[in-house]
């Protein structure tokens, strides 16, 4: 079958840090600095892009900085995610606060988000809502906290369409909260629905949607389904009860196999940008594997026929795929 021949990686900056956890605050790896981290990342050819956390990576204070770091290593801010999780005024929600000077930081952390991806020439901002949700029942009024979020993005694409600029919406099931209210690619639709915003649409976290419990592949092609809604794309993978960010394709190769056949489908054209935590792990070798595994998938894919594939999926014939998989992937 045809595939494109091309498609840019990028990575996540998270993936160069310490990778510290709850039992090593101080992480398992040496301090770096951030443009130390840029120059690690520029040495993998592939990678073309990176994506930036609000104030852990860039701030309104620093962005000149960010700017000229990323432009001398020959790299792109693909995008910038607002720090709606990260602070402890958001310790009981960001936009669905029931403290209004948190929910009015929240909107600042959006509005900065915003700006800096202009500054950046980034094209897309990320608002993962991390810290909005419940943990306990009659916690919280869900109608309002949906709502909340639903005009806050609203409010948000009306500015960042003022700019050019896109909003990816990335969802996860748990973590820091034991129940967030954007869990899974479908609630993340409805939200869009609601929108109703050309510059709205889906970040497929792999490992999220693994945690979420559902078929990465059949996700992408929920968001085409709405309109071409899938926007942005994080690869990692884990064992679907926690988000371990471990290695693309490391546990489920053959979700990883249908997911990326399924991107070229739809014809997703942004890129693939790995958000991984090798905590004992070297992060070029771990980003150099993934990709390299990234680009033989998607080269196998290319060989596929496409006749055999319309075929096995219109007979709905699972030892038809396992045959497939059997001759083709493990030759």
């Amino acid at each position: 079958m045809k595939i494109k021949k091309e498609v840019e990686f990028g990575t996540t900056i998270a993936l160069w840090s310490q990778c510290s956890d709850r039992f090593l605050s101080q992480g398992y790896k040496k301090a770096t600095s951030f443009e130390e981290k840029i120059e690690l990342i520029s040495k993998i050819e592939d990678i073309k892009g990176v994506d930036l956390y609000g104030d852990w990576d860039v701030s309104p204070d620093n962005v000149d900085d960010v700017k000229k770091i990323l432009y001398e290593h020959g790299l792109k801010a693909f995008i910038v995610t607002a720090n709606l999780a990260s602070l402890q005024e958001f310790g009981r929600g960001s936009v669905t606060s029931p403290i209004k000077k948190s929910r009015e930081l929240a909107w600042q952390k959006i509005v900065e988000a915003i700006d800096m991806a202009e500054e950046l020439s980034s094209p897309m901002i990320n608002i993962w809502l991390g810290q909005d949700g419940y943990d306990y029942p009659f916690q919280i009024d869900y109608i309002w906290g949906w709502n909340r979020i639903i005009d806050t993005t609203i409010r948000a694409s009306e500015h960042a369409a003022s700019k050019g600029i896109k909003i990816a919406l990335e969802y996860k099931p748990r973590e820091p909260r034991t129940h967030l209210f954007t869990s899974s690619a479908a609630s993340m639709l409805m939200v869009i629905n609601k929108v109703d915003k050309d510059n709205v649409g889906v970040l497929i976290d792999t490992g999220h949607a693994y945690m979420a419990g559902e078929n990465i592949a059949e996700s992408v092609a929920a968001c085409h389904l709405l309109g071409n809604k899938l926007f942005y794309v994080h690869l990692n993978d884990n064992y679907k009860v926690w988000d371990d960010d471990m290695m693309a394709g490391s546990i489920h190769p053959f979700e990883l196999v249908e997911f990326l056949y399924w991107l070229d489908r739809v014809n997703y054209s942004g890129p693939l940008v790995l958000d991984m935590f090798p905590y004992r792990e070297d992060p070029l070798k771990a980003a150099g594997e993934s990709i390299h595994f990234i680009k033989q998938i998607r080269k196998l894919i290319g060989e596929l026929d496409t006749d055999n594939i319309k075929l096995m999926l219109e007979k709905q014939d699972a030892t038809m795929s396992m045959r497939m998989f059997r001759k083709h992937f493990f030759r």
